[in-house]
């Protein structure tokens, strides 16, 4: 890989100019010749996997825990240092949120063994591991909640060992719950009736959890938990969920202090969002910024840089705690490819995004445009396989969930990772560079913002951001033309242009003596 990309940087110098260069400076000696400044805090690249899709092993069509090993070398090239697993437990579905077991690794994705030595190799590449723990609910076929029902059955009422772990109700049929069948009881059942509530009031549940949480952060040495659906933990209720929320913190980093957690609060409203942080819980996904219709779109859609500028300082002023996890689509959404208009607005998008505050999480594939199955929107086809290789699509590929069918070369708009390696001005190498500023320069995920807009030009959006003694400028043009400010650099406080991120790599930001700064169509600079 490191040759590969050594043959590639030496074919782009021919080709563009040489002031040019610190364009690829971040990733062009095998040596790390460009000093990054990555901090080993809890401000990470997170880089999202779905295991059954990522990089078959094994050669069974289903993706497996040696696939991320084998990969590891790639993610901290792209510049992630944190990866998301999501759901690596026993389950009956092919996306595993209804577990069967919380203390076991699915077999289709390899053994426990495996599991630690991905915990390992991550580890020595400077790459931290969270994985899903799915506590709202679990599988109709865990061993617990079969034991529960039969009790009822022979019983006539809940009890036994496990009789409080689920919600159990006489004669209530009504949305949301699932019959007990063969009795007149129901359980709570939100998702689906595969997917039992838990009793979280239950000290036995709770107790279970911190012996889960337990397993994983010290046995297994995990670095900490995405938590899955917290706002409906008591649905309805944010009070409570923030109270669970603060008592599940707390038992974890009783366990594990350093350990980070991230929580999905679907909901669409920065203030609800912000209610949340009140657990202590490290991070919260922003779903505000998120999808077609997030502001990372909207305004990269619209051209606004201005408005953009004011949503990055309202953000700051909203969120006074915890640490922002920007995104633009995961496994419950369109990827960016299939909602962003064009290659230049997938990337402008991955841009924006990359100079956000917080820790970023990208789902895989999104570094290389992929799209749903054939446009469906379907669960499934949110999950289609990483498309690796460019001639044989078979190699380390895995099949589509739930069918036995391979992945469809129409699924695709865009090259594969191993042709866009190949390609300076790729959407890979866009994504790869902009993970890479983020490692360069820790202001721009953990800074102090100050909104520079001048109200000369609605297409900038102009931030200082200040960390510890880094003080640095962004400017982000986005509009489709160029765009030339006029800077002081005395009362700016800055004298050069240390970072940059171009749609089209033949072109340069310059600034001339006379303060004049030319920024290409949709660009990204950074000035100190």
């Amino acid at each position: 890989m490191k040759r590969i990309i050594s043959i590639i940087i030496v074919a782009v110098m021919l080709i563009l100019p040489l002031a040019s260069c610190d364009l690829f400076d971040i990733f062009k000696d095998p040596e790390n010749s460009v000093e990054l400044n990555i901090i080993d805090d809890k401000y990470r690249n997170w880089y999202e996997i779905f295991v059954h899709s990522f990089y078959d092993t094994d050669n069974d069509g289903i993706g497996d825990l040696n696939g991320v090993t084998e990969k590891l070398d790639y993610i901290k090239e792209m510049g992630f240092n944190g990866i998301w697993l999501m759901p690596i437990h026993p389950s009956p579905t092919y996306h595993k949120y209804d577990v069967k077991d919380y203390y076991a690794i699915d077999p289709q994705y390899g053994t426990l063994e495996d599991f630690d030595n991905l915990i390992t190799e991550a580890h020595n590449r400077g790459i931290r591991v969270i994985i899903d723990l799915v506590v709202n609910h679990s599988s109709s076929d865990h061993p617990y909640f079969m034991e529960a029902c039969d009790y009822i059955r022979e019983n006539g009422e809940p009890g036994g060992k496990y009789g409080d772990y689920y919600k159990f109700l006489k004669n209530y049929n009504q949305t949301g719950y699932s019959n007990v069948s063969g009795t007149n009881y129901y359980y709570e059942s939100r998702f689906w009736s595969g997917m039992p509530d838990l009793n979280l009031d239950s000290e036995n549940v709770r107790s279970e959890i911190v012996d889960i949480m337990e397993y994983w952060l010290t046995d297994h040495n995990v670095d900490g938990f995405r938590l899955d659906a917290v706002t409906s933990y008591y649905t309805g209720d944010v009070a409570k969920n923030v109270d669970f929320l603060s008592w599940l913190n707390t038992e974890a980093k009783n366990i594990k202090p350093e350990c980070y957690i991230v929580g999905e609060a679907w909901v669409g409203s920065d203030y609800l969002i912000n209610r949340y942080y009140e657990s202590g819980v490290d991070s919260f996904f922003l779903f505000t910024g998120a999808q077609a219709t997030g502001n990372i779109a909207t305004y990269v859609k619209q051209q606004s840089g201005k408005r953009l500028g004011e949503w990055m300082m309202t953000l700051q002023d909203t969120y006074t705690s915890g640490i922002l996890a920007p995104f633009l689509g995961n496994h419950d959404t369109m990827r960016p490819g299939s909602f962003m208009p064009g290659e230049e607005n997938v990337k402008m998008a991955a841009g924006v995004m990359a100079m956000m505050n917080g820790g970023t999480f990208v789902y895989y594939g999104e570094e290389i445009g992929m799209l749903s199955k054939g446009g469906n929107q379907s669960d499934p086809a949110k999950r289609i396989a990483m498309k690796w290789k460019a001639k044989n699509i078979y190699e380390g590929c895995c099949y589509l969930p739930p069918e036995n069918t391979h992945v469809d070369e129409s699924s695709y708009k865009y090259p594969s990772v191993e042709e866009q390696l190949e390609d300076p001005g790729s959407i890979l190498n866009y994504y790869r560079i902009a993970m890479q500023l983020r490692n360069r320069f820790p202001s721009i995920a953990r800074g102090e913002i100050e909104n520079l807009h001048d109200g000369s030009s609605n297409y900038i959006c102009m931030l200082r951001k200040t960390y510890e003694d880094e003080s640095i400028i962004i400017i982000i043009n986005l509009d489709t033309f160029e765009q030339t400010l006029t800077l002081d650099r005395e009362a700016l406080g800055a004298t050069e242009i240390v970072g940059e991120l171009y749609i089209d790599v033949t072109k340069e930001a310059t600034w001339n003596e006379d303060g004049t700064l030319v920024l290409p169509a949709q660009s990204i600079v950074i000035l100190k």
